[in-house]
């Protein structure tokens, strides 16, 4: 699971990365790149959900091998039209058709890859052990991600073919790693038809909630790093984003330490995971805004990462201990539309939100990572509540 969410992540982060600068040699406008990536965003919003509900009809490993087959075959097909195009052989219209045509293909096919991961964890590990799982996959995703940044700024530029065939050949190794080394999990076999294969959205909506005010958040932040290097404190262009870049990479590196490895030492509840992980992030969000230096921004945002790499795995096993067990793939497939929506909200405001103030972006994520965390505590004293009255109805049984 862990090879399969990096190889996929790598490949998307690669393609964000690399295709606005590629279209333009490829004769695509910066509109026209900008609604291939968009398109695919909402396609993925559509998709997941579905999928999620045919990780509960046909398994999880059925859904994982179509997924990590669209993750190798489009960078292929990228990487033939992108070589046909250099080389004169194909027009920019017909390159522009295929191309989206292609990340179409690839989106709505690898839309599974998430909710059966996640729902692939939550069936192979004990209770007290899903959020230091849910954080393995956490720490997969910010690893590939930065792989496929890495991978963008060392050969992207200079031979784009190579490249996509370099994801490519990352996700086929996973898919053989999943074909060989992931058997259908025997829990799924056993829970496919149990009592709790609807999902009770009473008890989850606000684990939905706060994926989306969570990511909107940390896109906000993402967007708007380098302007506020250049407008607030003065850097040049070339150094602000180069500084901003340096400072982002050392957030996702401290989320990937604790998901991957602070987790599973401290064996918390996830509900506290959850709650304490929002309320860091809040305050290292209010510190990135009151920032009046490069070095301040910077410790605020690494504190930023060790929050979320809390957070974000507490939320995902809260979800996961709420959702009935033939439910599990459903639940992780609506939380994609979350991620996603977070995804496309996040740019925007924090573009918008800039031209107002440079701290004006930071200020509206830590309001956002309060309602996270306002959102966790009702959450958590809605299952207390809900476990005394069950004791209650025990002991009058």
């Amino acid at each position: 699971m862990f090879l399969a969410v990096m190889a996929n992540a790598a490949g998307q982060s690669f393609l964000f990365v690399v295709l606005p600068p590629l279209g333009r040699r490829l004769g695509f406008t910066d509109i026209q790149a900008g609604t291939i990536l968009s398109a695919s965003a909402l396609l993925l919003m559509i998709a997941a959900p579905a999928w999620g509900y045919l990780t509960e009809r046909i398994g999880r490993r059925p859904v994982l091998v179509i997924a990590l087959t669209g993750a190798m075959l489009a960078p292929l097909a990228f990487g033939f039209i992108v070589g046909r195009r250099l080389d004169g052989a194909m027009s920019g219209a017909l390159a522009l058709g295929l191309f989206l045509a292609a990340r179409s293909a690839q989106t709505l096919l690898s839309a599974g890859l998430l909710p059966a991961s996640q729902a692939y964890v939550a069936d192979i590990t004990a209770p007290e052990a899903r959020a230091g799982g849910m954080g393995i996959l956490g720490a997969a995703y910010g690893l590939g991600a930065i792989i496929g940044s890495a991978l963008a700024w060392r050969i992207g530029g200079s031979d784009a073919v190579l490249a996509f065939l370099l994801v490519s050949g990352l996700a086929g190794l996973a898919l053989a790693s999943v074909a060989l080394f992931a058997p259908e999990p025997r829990r799924h076999h056993a829970v496919a038809a149990s009592p709790g294969a609807d999902l009770n959205l009473s008890r989850i909506w606000p684990f939905f909630a706060i994926t989306l005010v969570s990511i909107s958040a940390y896109s906000i932040v993402q967007q708007v790093v380098a302007l506020r290097l250049q407008d607030a404190f003065g850097f040049a262009s070339d150094d602000s984003i180069a500084k901003a870049g340096l400072a982002l990479m050392a957030t996702a590196l401290a989320m990937i330490v604790v998901q991957g490895g602070v987790l599973r030492v401290l064996a918390l509840r996830p509900e506290t995971l959850l709650g304490a992980g929002a309320l860091l992030a809040a305050i290292a969000l209010l510190l990135a805004a009151l920032a009046q230096a490069y070095a301040e921004l910077f410790g605020a945002l690494v504190l930023l990462g060790v929050a979320l790499g809390l957070m974000l795995p507490g939320n995902l096993a809260a979800l996961s201990l709420r959702t009935g067990p033939g439910a599990q793939g459903k639940a992780a497939g609506f939380n994609v539309v979350g991620q996603g929506l977070g995804l496309a909200i996040g740019p925007l405001t924090g573009a918008a939100l800039h031209q107002l103030s440079p701290q004006m972006p930071f200020l509206a994520a830590t309001v956002l990572l309060a309602i996270a965390f306002a959102l966790a505590v009702g959450a958590s004293r809605r299952r207390r509540f809900s476990a005394i009255d069950e004791a209650a109805r025990s002991g009058e049984a």
